[in-house]
């Protein structure tokens, strides 16, 4: 399930960034730049659970930050301790993708301008 869970996690970023450069967007190891990533907490609100990751990723890449993806291997042992509230956290998601879904209309002629951009440029 959670495996099912995190790709449907990923086709909606694809949605809302109008791009597959973002190939992780749960569970990577993550390094922003540290004042660029403090202006964006001051300036737009970010989930603080299991809706953080994702986020923060997706609103990174609307204000044209780089990402660069660098393969992660996930493993979900049997045994596993997970901090994943079915309940709490699937409505926190649930309301995040919503939340960038709207975020992402308004943002819709930039994002297309960027991929028409980078698709020219290679």
């Amino acid at each position: 399930m959670r495996y099912y869970g995190r790709y449907l996690t990923h086709v909606w970023v694809w949605i809302n960034t109008l791009s597959f450069s973002i190939r992780d967007t749960m569970c990577g190891f993550r390094l922003y730049p540290l004042a660029p990533l403090v202006t964006q907490f001051n300036e737009e609100h970010c989930g603080d659970r299991m809706d953080f990751d994702t986020e923060v990723l997706v609103r990174w890449y609307w204000r044209g930050g780089l990402v660069i993806n660098q393969p992660v291997n996930v493993r979900y042992p049997l045994d596993g301790v997970s901090h994943f509230d079915v309940w709490r956290d699937n409505v926190l998601i649930t309301v995040m993708h919503s939340r960038l879904f709207f975020g992402m209309l308004r943002r819709l002629p930039g994002l297309i301008w960027r991929k028409f951009r980078a698709d020219n440029t290679q």
